[in-house]
């Protein structure tokens, strides 16, 4: 949905997409995750008279509806028409968190149609979206995309068993730089996942070890930024996609492909490190280094094996899109091209 076919008069809504830094399956554990909103961006606009054009969004306006209570007799009868294109690599979608950006983008064209502005009501948003995109998905996911989409820029979240989630704003160095890039290959999300947690069935003292590692790891992780020591997160960052590859290889899953090792073994020799960015098995993945000259050299170097995303950091989550913006901002360069 560009902005030559969104109808006059209703409001447009946009939300950003998502990479993990850290996280991956540990934040399903109580882990701790820390993501970026990317300016890959789901546009949605309320169309009466539509029906739902997926389980997503027919879930999320309909848990929209509930949560805006009287203020949806405002509505007339519709769904919500959300464009997503701008996710795609050529033919194939990239894992940079489409649905949940859907589910995001879509609550808030139903509340910005009845009236309710997303400013200031991000809680709400992300309460709704969360519980439509893991509906939607059958119970999988920990809403740590759906947190990125909502409130954009770095993020640090934590699903504890009880109680909501924690989501809070992350500071990282100056130093920090990052590339994004796409294996060429796409990976199934949920069977990756149902495979780890089938192995937490079989062997479950087995899993709490590589998972204690994982989360010991993403702390790590969190301190380094804290501290902000550029060179720490990169080392703690590349342990933990190392980590991924062991849980993977004994759950009997290509978490970290050929793919991954081959960027991780080229980003190690610039002085960097490189790991999946989600579940793994192919598709996106992120490298890290503490000089923006080294960022350059793999973004070179790293083609054509894997392409560049040309992605930059999304400041802003959720919002509604002013006659005057483009239908992506671009604004910091995550790699220096």
């Amino acid at each position: 949905m560009s902005a030559r076919t969104t109808l006059v008069g209703t409001p447009v809504v946009v939300a950003p997409g998502k990479i993990f830094l850290v996280g991956e399956y540990a934040v399903l554990d109580g882990g701790v995750a820390v993501l970026a909103a990317v300016s890959r961006y789901a546009v949605a606009q309320y169309v009466p008279g539509t029906e739902p054009q997926s389980a997503v969004v027919d879930q999320a306006v309909q848990g929209s509806l509930a949560a805006i209570g009287e203020a949806s007799a405002a509505l007339p009868a519709g769904s919500v028409m959300v464009d997503t294109d701008a996710f795609c690599q050529g033919r194939f979608k990239v894992g940079l968190g489409s649905s949940a950006a859907t589910a995001v983008a879509t609550v808030g064209a139903v509340f910005e149609s009845a009236g309710l502005s997303v400013e200031g009501m991000q809680h709400q948003v992300f309460a709704t979206a969360d519980a439509a995109h893991r509906a939607a998905q059958g119970g999988v996911g920990s809403g740590a995309d759906v947190a990125a989409a909502v409130y954009g820029g770095f993020i640090k979240f934590v699903r504890p068993a009880e109680g909501s989630p924690v989501i809070e704003p992350v500071v990282v160095p100056a130093g920090l730089h990052l590339v994004v890039f796409w294996t060429g290959e796409s990976a199934d999300t949920r069977e990756l996942v149902e495979s780890v947690r089938a192995y937490a069935r079989m062997a479950p003292s087995s899993y709490r070890m590589l998972m204690g590692a994982l989360r010991t790891t993403g702390e790590r992780f969190v301190g380094e930024l804290g501290a902000g020591r550029a060179t720490g997160a990169v080392v703690a960052a590349g342990r933990y996609g190392r980590q991924l590859a062991e849980l993977g290889k004994a759950a009997g899953v290509k978490i970290v492909t050929e793919a991954f090792e081959r960027a991780a073994a080229l980003a190690r020799e610039l002085g960097g490190d490189a790991k999946p960015s989600g579940a793994g098995g192919g598709d996106v993945g992120v490298a890290l280094f503490a000089t923006p000259e080294a960022a350059a050299l793999f973004a070179r170097a790293c083609q054509p094996a894997l392409s560049v995303l040309d992605v930059s950091l999304a400041h802003a989550g959720v919002h509604r899109r002013s006659g005057e913006e483009p239908p992506v901002a671009v604004r910091e360069p995550f790699h220096v091209a």
